[in-house]
């Protein structure tokens, strides 16, 4: 074979490779616990180990670590950069304005947060000792990310949203209540489903989040007896176990697991740095599985920018989803406690938040102020990793929208900052 036909095959088959492989996948196993270990499998998720726990999940969790295979360069520094030292903003504790490291610091009890305006960093504020290439789960913000993805599953003919639960999830079929479910509840977050104290401590168990598990998560809700709703389908909490029905109904729709569709999601938004999905026992995905570097959650929210002002074939969400979320809606009863406590004004579509009935705004709202908040109008993409002691305090969620309300405002900054 010549010698230029054999570098065109060379190339033609890397290029395949690529293509075939845009990232690596290994299974990933919690090493045993060693004698004197003050952070166990038993309590890595309580309020003292949080922290460290969140960043640490393969220590203590089964799962997937999904790493890609090319690295795009980092986001360069704007010419204008946010100081926390000199931006002031009102402290809701007694009305006072205070610098916003203040704010970070004693209020959010934020490890790492990231601002980037029309894709470049304004700050990039990090605790002492995190790494923000280090990927930490998500917990329920990986909902809305599911959602997106069904979403977009629907919008390209993979699913109907008008199908009941019970025919996308054919092991479900004896559960006559979800037979009259649609899935479309299930994107809106409002099934009506109730779940008893006992019932949330099983889903826990199963799913691996705590000790005492027997057959995994599914198996358990494939084997439920049967599945009580209210007769107003309003909500009761951000987290649950309808969220692993979310997951497999995903799962469903692209004929692919999770772990799979977050290398997918990677590739889409230029992720950087590795990434994991927790799975229970039996190797199945959970739905508050996901852990993201803060550099990639924060390029998730460009990409959401970027999927509003340049929608495509290649978009990471349909055109509709985007306008959807980024626009008021309507604030009910039906909103999630933690979503209310931003504020009465704050609506809810498809498990996004959108604080105010005015501008082009959503926010993914996760626990212990992990949030994710996209300003359409300002090109501002806030993503915050925190560790407060209660995952949704009213001081909490106040100071959060304080801060991303005064911090996504363009303005004349200084240049120092942590």
């Amino acid at each position: 074979m010549p010698t230029q036909s054999l570098l065109f095959f060379a190339l033609l088959v890397s290029t395949r490779v690529l293509a075939a492989e845009p990232c690596k996948l290994s299974n990933s196993v919690p090493p045993a616990a060693l004698a004197g270990q003050a952070v166990r499998a038993d309590n890595w998720l309580s309020p003292g180990n949080i922290r460290f726990g969140l960043g640490q999940a393969p220590r203590f969790i089964h799962g997937v670590s999904v790493t890609p295979t090319a690295s795009p360069p980092a986001r360069p520094a704007a010419t204008q950069r946010l100081d926390p030292d000199r931006l002031q903003l009102t402290d809701p504790a007694d009305g006072r304005l205070r610098s916003l490291r203040f704010v970070l610091d004693n209020r959010i009890d934020a490890d790492g947060v990231l601002i980037l305006r029309r894709g470049r960093v304004v700050l990039d504020y990090r605790r002492s000792g995190f790494d923000p290439t280090q990927p930490r789960l998500l917990l329920e913000a990986t909902r809305p990310i599911l959602v997106m993805q069904l979403a977009k599953a629907a919008a390209e003919g993979r699913v109907a949203r008008e199908k009941a639960i019970t025919r996308v999830l054919p092991e479900l079929a004896g559960a006559r209540d979800l037979g009259k479910l649609s899935l479309q509840r299930l994107l809106d977050g409002r099934t009506g489903l109730q779940w008893s104290d006992a019932d949330i401590t099983r889903w826990r168990q199963e799913a691996g989040w705590a000790q005492g598990g027997n057959g995994g998560v599914r198996a358990w809700l494939g084997a439920r007896p049967s599945w009580p709703r209210t007769s107003d389908d309003s909500v009761s909490d951000l987290a649950g176990p309808e969220g692993e029905l979310l997951l497999w109904a995903v799962e469903k729709a692209w004929k692919k697991p999770a772990p799979e569709l977050l290398c997918d999601l990677q590739a889409s938004i230029r992720s950087r740095s590795p990434a994991f999905w927790a799975t229970d026992a039996t190797g199945t995905p959970l739905a508050d599985g996901l852990a993201l570097s803060l550099s990639d959650f924060a390029s998730l929210g460009q990409a959401f920018l970027d999927a509003r002002n340049r929608p495509g074939r290649r978009s990471l969400a349909p055109a509709w989803f985007i306008d959807s979320v980024a626009n008021p809606s309507d604030a009910s009863d039906a909103t999630p406690a933690g979503v209310r406590a931003l504020g009465p004004d704050t609506g809810w579509q498809y498990r996004f938040a959108h604080p105010g009935r005015r501008g082009h705004r959503t926010a993914i709202v996760g626990a212990y102020g992990t949030s994710l908040y996209v300003d359409f109008d300002y090109g501002t993409v806030i993503a915050v990793f925190a560790s407060h002691a209660e995952r949704h305090s009213p001081l909490l969620m106040t100071s959060l929208r304080n801060f991303w309300e005064e911090a996504a405002r363009p303005r004349v900054a200084d240049s120092g900052q942590r």
